[in-house]
């Protein structure tokens, strides 16, 4: 009896009520901002007709514009979050959220649109890194891995909702009602916030947060990817973009200088020695280019060159969100039992043949079920096991006091990626009236193919070994 005993695995420690509910409403928050944004690609062309007198990649920046607001000031949120509570953070987020949200529905003109996109840039990027942060504490160490998978499941459920939902409102009214429906939902979440979510302690600190280090930053990020946006129509030569890019360069290299001597840094940089660490970060941030806009060039090519209505371009992108959401539970599962290893390489190597599949077989003549639904079905597939499973594995790598800020970390590279990709993608598809509109949806994917191929060849080549990830616990061991 004693010996048959011995060979049976441990029992799964448990976990709280209070845990899941954490884990659930800070999820629902996810969804939201996912929400939003997926709904945005899919409205573009509708947002694009109703303010047709404006350069198509000026309209980008109410999806781009996001982006870099979000990238941008999350990691200032995640520290704040690790310092003035993360429930608290949570709740500002979700209010600014909805408040945002009913702005963006009443946006008399793009540049309104675009501010009122910001605004609710700010609300997400206090709602990612806290929402996760303020409920991982609550789980065993043990079945952390599967809490950033449940968690990080949020995401692909958002987007698989997104597109039916979205089609379905865009098919009776106006994109206006997409963001509208924002703010209730937003309420309803502040509601059960205030009722379940209690504050889990956090570190706290006096020196005052960087600033100037935020503005470095935010000024860095946004100039970067405004002249990537607009240097097809401006010119690559030509002086103001030049100056963005000029700008840009010596602001990023003064917000890294500033991190580097400043007591509390937006990005503790002194966390990317380790190597499980900065290999996360960089997979995830080439990736990154490709999982962020390939979600608005799949909408604009079934709606230019198949000519698919919006009703049809939500029900045909359903398939890609499902599958990740269901391959992000299975990711964490194996990530817990196993290891995160073979789920990132697998799931990064999945990711590449996706996009191979839509630039070699997507086709003017091609049919959903041959040509398009392997391509989205495959990178749902993925995404799903590598991306949350990429999270998981850089905040095994730091202390838990340091989880809303590599949280934040992580979510800004990926939204600065994202940002860089979705300007750089509008700029290559260009207007839909062009000659070579097939070309330029050739020349699209082959763009992110590149990033995507990079970003596996990153976790492959480079994924530490066993030594290194048992050097690696042991100093946090010992921290």
């Amino acid at each position: 009896m004693g010996p048959m005993a011995s060979t049976k695995s441990p029992p799964e420690e448990a976990i709280s009520p209070a845990a899941w509910r954490a884990l659930a409403i800070g999820a629902a928050g996810f969804v939201l901002v996912g929400f939003n944004g997926t709904a945005t690609n899919l409205a573009f062309g509708d947002i694009i007709e109703t303010f047709s007198r404006t350069p198509e990649t000026t309209i980008a920046f109410v999806s781009s514009g996001y982006l870099i607001g979000t990238a941008a000031f999350m990691p200032l949120a995640g520290r704040i979050a690790d310092r003035r509570g993360r429930r608290r953070i949570f709740m500002i987020g979700v209010a600014i959220f909805g408040i945002s949200a009913l702005l963006s529905a009443l946006a008399p003109n793009v540049w309104i649109l675009v501010a009122a996109r910001v605004l609710q840039s700010v609300g997400g990027a206090l709602v990612i890194p806290a929402s996760l942060s303020m409920a991982l504490p609550l789980f065993p160490a043990s079945r952390r891995s599967g809490a950033v998978a449940a968690w990080a499941a949020a995401g692909p459920i958002s987007a698989g909702m997104a597109p039916t939902i979205s089609a379905a409102v865009l098919q009776i009214s106006s994109w206006r009602w997409l963001y509208l429906l924002s703010a209730p939902i937003s309420l309803v979440v502040l509601l059960l916030g205030s009722r379940h979510l209690q504050e889990v302690a956090t570190a706290s600190a006096k020196d005052r947060l960087d600033y100037l280090g935020a503005v470095l930053g935010t000024m860095g990020i946004a100039l970067f990817v405004f002249g990537v946006g607009k240097g097809q129509d401006w010119g690559w030569s030509s002086l103001i973009i030049v100056g963005c890019f000029v700008v840009s360069i010596l602001s990023i290299a003064a917000f890294f200088t500033q991190s580097a001597r400043h007591p509390q840094p937006l990005i503790d940089f002194s966390l990317f020695s380790s190597r499980q660490v900065w290999v996360a970060n960089l997979a995830n941030t080439l990736v990154s280019v490709t999982s962020l806009s390939i979600w608005l060039v799949w909408p604009l090519y079934l709606q230019r060159l198949w000519d698919y209505s919006s009703l049809q371009i939500g029900l045909a992108l359903t398939a890609g969100p499902v599958a990740a959401s269901l391959m992000t539970l299975l990711g964490g599962r194996i990530a817990d039992r196993v290891g995160h290893r073979i789920p990132i390489q697998v799931g990064s190597v999945i990711m590449v043949a996706a996009v191979g599949w839509c630039w070699f077989m997507l086709s003017e003549d091609g049919t959903y079920v041959t040509s398009f639904l392997p391509g989205i079905a495959m990178f749902g597939t993925g995404w799903g096991l590598s991306s949350p499973t990429m999270n998981s594995f850089a905040l095994d790598a730091v202390p838990e006091e340091s989880w809303g800020s590599m949280n934040a970390a992580f979510n800004t590279l990926r939204n600065v990626a994202g940002a860089v990709g979705v300007a750089a993608v509008v700029a290559f598809i260009g207007d839909s009236d062009r000659l070579d509109i097939v070309a330029a949806f050739d020349r699209t994917f082959a763009f992110l193919f590149v990033f995507t191929a990079l970003g596996a060849a990153c976790v492959l080549l480079l994924y530490p070994n066993k030594k290194a990830l048992a050097s690696s616990s042991s100093r946090d061991s010992a921290n």
